[in-house]
Parts: C-alpha cells; sequence; structure tokens
C-alpha cells in the first residue's frame, strides 16, 4: 500500500512538476545560441562548393524536425515572431532569422509532451486498478517507468535530507530525471537528436534547481539564516566569504548545464560518425555506450540537484552546530 499510496500521490505531482519545468526550458531554449555540434551528413563534400547560403542550409542538423518542417518554413516562423520576448532580445531581426535554431525546441517539446502522456498513463493505471502499484507491474509499461524512477530517485533524497523534505521536493527532481532522460534517449531513436546538447535547453532546467535550492533553504532556515550561511562563521571574513558564495551558488546551474550538454554533444556526434560509415551493425556498441552516457548523466543531474538542496535544508542546522 505505501508504493500505491507513493505513486498515486507522486504521479500528479510529476505532471504539474513537468509542466514548470518545461517553461522556462522551452522558452530558453529559443535563445541567441546555435546548438553544440550542430553538423549535418550533407556538408562533408559539397562544403566548399557550396554557396554560403547551401552551407548554412547544410550545417542544420539532419532530424525528424528537419523532415516534418522544410527551411522556409522554419525562417518564416522565424520571421514571424512578434511581440513576444525574443522580438525585443535581438536588435536586429534578420540576426534572429538567421542564428536562432529551433531543432532543440521541436525536441524538448516533445519530450514534455511524452512525460505527459506517461504520467497521465501511469495514472490512470493507478485509479483503474486497486492493486496496481502495490506490487511491482510485471510488464513494462508507464506504472513500471514510474515505478523504478520513484523508488530510486525518492530513497536517495531521502538519504540525504530525510523522508519529510524529500516527499515535498520529488516532484521537481524526479520531473527532471525524467524529462532529461527522455531528451537524452531521443538522441539514440532514429533521426532523433537530444535536446540536452543545446546549453539554453540546459539552463532552464539549471534555474529550476537553482531557484528550488535557495526556495527550500529560505523555507527551512528562514531568510535570515540563510543568507548568513554565506557568509561563513568568520566576521571579518564574511564579505569575502559572502562574495565567494555567491559566485559558487550562480556557477551551479552553468555547471549543471555545461556537464550534460557537453557529454550529449560528445556521445551524439560520436554516434553520428559511426552512422556515417553506413557499416551494418558498426554502431551498435557505440549506441550501447550511449544508454549508459543517457542514464548515467540523468542519474548525475538528479543526485546534484539533490545534493544543493539538502544542503540547503541543512545550513541551518549545520550553523547552530558551529556555534
Amino acid at each position: 500500500m505505501i508504493r500505491r499510496t507513493a505513486l498515486r500521490r507522486f504521479t500528479p505531482a510529476l505532471i504539474l512538476g513537468a509542466m514548470f519545468i518545461a517553461a522556462p526550458t522551452i522558452a530558453l531554449a529559443a535563445a541567441h545560441e546555435a546548438p553544440a555540434g550542430d553538423h549535418g551528413a550533407a556538408g562533408h563534400d559539397a562544403h566548399h562548393a557550396a554557396s554560403p547560403a547551401q552551407v548554412k542550409e547544410s550545417l542544420r542538423h539532419f532530424s525528424l524536425f528537419n523532415m516534418l518542417v522544410p527551411h522556409d518554413t522554419e525562417v518564416a516562423l522565424k520571421s514571424n515572431v512578434k511581440g513576444t520576448p525574443f522580438e525585443k532580445t535581438f536588435i536586429d531581426k534578420e540576426d534572429f532569422v538567421e542564428k536562432v535554431h529551433l531543432t532543440h525546441v521541436f525536441w524538448a517539446f516533445g519530450a514534455f509532451l511524452l512525460v505527459l502522456g506517461l504520467a497521465f498513463a501511469a495514472r490512470g493505471r493507478l485509479m483503474a486498478d486497486e492493486d496496481a502499484g502495490v506490487l511491482p507491474a510485471r510488464s513494462f509499461g508507464p506504472l513500471l517507468l514510474f515505478e523504478v524512477i520513484v523508488g530510486a530517485v525518492y530513497n536517495l533524497m531521502k538519504d540525504m535530507m530525510g523522508a519529510e523534505e524529500a516527499r515535498r521536493y520529488f516532484p521537481i527532481v524526479g520531473s527532471l530525471g525524467i524529462y532529461i532522460f527522455i531528451m537524452n534517449i531521443f538522441a539514440l531513436l532514429p533521426f532523433g537528436t537530444p535536446a540536452t546538447d543545446n546549453l539554453n535547453t540546459n539552463i532552464g532546467m539549471g534555474l529550476t534547481v537553482f531557484f528550488a535550492t535557495h526556495y527550500a533553504g529560505i523555507r527551512a532556515n528562514g531568510i535570515k539564516h540563510h543568507i548568513g550561511h554565506l557568509m561563513g562563521p568568520v566576521l571579518a571574513l564574511a564579505p569575502l566569504i559572502f562574495v565567494l558564495e555567491v559566485v559558487g551558488h550562480l556557477v551551479r546551474p552553468v555547471s549543471l548545464s555545461l556537464r550534460l550538454m557537453g557529454n550529449m554533444t560528445g556521445d551524439h556526434n560520436v554516434l553520428f560518425e559511426f552512422l556515417y560509415f553506413k557499416i551494418p551493425l558498426l554502431p551498435l556498441p557505440v549506441m550501447f555506450l550511449g544508454l549508459l552516457v543517457c542514464v548515467v548523466q540523468t542519474v548525475v543531474f538528479v543526485m546534484l540537484s539533490s545534493v544543493y538542496i539538502a544542503q540547503a535544508i541543512g545550513d541551518g542546522e549545520h550553523s547552530e552546530a558551529s556555534h
């Protein structure tokens, strides 16, 4: 009954958490930056002989997005952006049209829809069958996926911050885990590309962790103790320690984003190069290693997010103990 209660309680929270995380992620993903590792299969031989427009077209990463959305349509979409924050971001509208890429936005939004679909499917299974969630599911499906993630992430968080705080912040961290894992797995699909190989996609999730961390610290210890912890125990060194702590906290979302982007970019580029040889079965070992990278990078992001939140919650206890 504990398993079923946890699943019934966490699945709706995961739906809301996914919506909360995906909103800034998808918005920031369309910012002024080209995706890392953005190269296509058509540019190796004809790169030098092609015109600048053809070279620019060949640099579009070949994926399902490029198959569904022609280049002219993508340009038209970007040209018609009016009354949005993106229009105010760029002084020159042509600069926006030329340099903004939408491929990773497409895949990030696809992962968001898939997370919602899986969450609603698991929720429906729990509501339809009273025995569902009491024992592990025997067949693979959305419910089994959530059982594995709920058990692994919740136990990890409970060991770090206790059961009560783990239940409170699990929707954010659990949604991050599912969302990142699905975006990573898209790299292994035919004509797929991971939205996590773009820094702007990851910054949205990194900022989510950043704000959740400080919210948790202020909620648990109060704003006075939370800010006081950033100044250190020695009053004379408080200005220096405060600056160092602020810089360290600001670097956290950047490091989370760069780590995920770098690993997924490298993994996807290696797989792309092996696929380019067009040798049967040659990419299979690389795809297996890619699956490990997808899982490991998801675990690393979730673990570090849990560590940051746990540290923020425990800051007040550590400060009182030191005094």
